[in-house]
């Protein structure tokens, strides 16, 4: 029955919510009013694809109680859809067990229905309780135990609470490759267009080659950075590429569960255990990057060879 209970409220939030991704769910939430509903607060991680990781902390009067971490169901409008209307979180105990709903509210908030049902074989009643959470400024890793006071800035799974405003500035230099050709001399193989040197690949045939059938195929025109120079990547004037050539390579990701991580000094964007980026100390730079990531959709980041590439771009669905 309580199964059935939580499918229903479900489906009813399923209808109502807005649209949303489940980037819109991760990070570090705090009730709005916490001794009203029980719950203090919550943190929503990336757990691979879709999933998500679900931290709860109850109040417990006196203290502030730890439920642990369970794996979140995320729910979308349809089987094919990427539009993410709720998350839900189970939680038992040998007392009672909780189930929350999470969907998203306006003004960046987090609105919950806790269904709670008691297990012990006592005289109360199963009851529901709602509420809304906001986001907060601590970003501690979901393993670690919430902090009132921040002194971290490492955030789900290790990266940072960031890269989640608005679209971040591309700084794109255009470049005519029109009769863009890999030509060879002395030795030496070069992309060139109208006589100027677009790529220097050294004595890489089969890499300038193939650089010269990636301009084609994309139309490539301009070289672009965001977030300050470091790491630029190709484009064409109608933005990123849509299909895979073959020949590059390329790591596939997910927009949606993308993100920050902190190893030492040094800001990484990753997809599950795959590494997108390496930054260095360069924190906003990883933000901009991440923030490009969601606010395009990509898909994938290729590379024309590797290591040491000559050539990168991104591509979108």
């Amino acid at each position: 029955m309580f199964r059935s209970a939580v499918c229903a409220v479900a489906f009813l939030l399923l209808c109502a919510a807005a649209e949303a991704a489940t980037t819109d769910f991760l990070g570090h939430w705090q009730s709005v009013d916490a001794k009203a509903s029980g719950l203090t607060h919550i943190a929503i991680t990336p757990n691979g694809g879709t999933g998500v990781d679900v931290r709860a902390y109850g109040d417990c009067r006196a203290i502030e109680c730890d439920w642990g971490i369970v794996q979140g169901k995320v729910y979308s409008t349809g089987p094919k859809s990427d539009d993410v209307q709720i998350v839900v979180a189970i939680f038992h105990f040998g007392f009672a067990h909780h189930a929350i709903t999470f969907r998203k509210a306006p003004g960046g908030k987090l609105s919950f229905e806790m269904l709670t049902e008691w297990a012990d074989n006592s005289q109360r009643h199963d009851y529901a309780v709602m509420g809304l959470l906001r986001p907060t400024s601590w970003v501690g890793p979901i393993s670690q135990v919430w902090q009132v006071q921040p002194g971290l800035q490492t955030g789900w799974g290790g990266g940072a609470r960031s890269g989640s405003s608005a679209p971040p500035v591309e700084s794109c230099t255009v470049v005519d490759t029109r009769g863009v050709r890999a030509v060879e001399e002395n030795g030496y193989w070069f992309v060139k267009a109208g006589g100027k040197v677009v790529l220097d690949v050294g004595h890489d045939e089969k890499t300038a080659q193939l650089a010269e059938a990636a301009f084609h195929h994309y139309q490539f025109d301009r070289r672009c950075t965001v977030g300050g120079p470091f790491k630029s990547y190709w484009k064409s004037a109608n933005g990123f590429g849509q299909d895979k050539m073959g020949g590059p390579i390329c790591f596939k990701l997910n927009p949606t569960t993308a993100h920050l991580v902190q190893s030492g000094q040094s800001w990484k964007i990753m997809d599950g255990v795959t590494l997108l980026a390496d930054l260095g100390a360069l924190k906003s730079k990883a933000e901009a990057m991440l923030g490009l990531i969601r606010a395009n959709k990509l898909t994938a980041e290729c590379f024309i060879r590797q290591p040491d590439p000559v050539l990168a771009f991104w591509l979108q669905d």
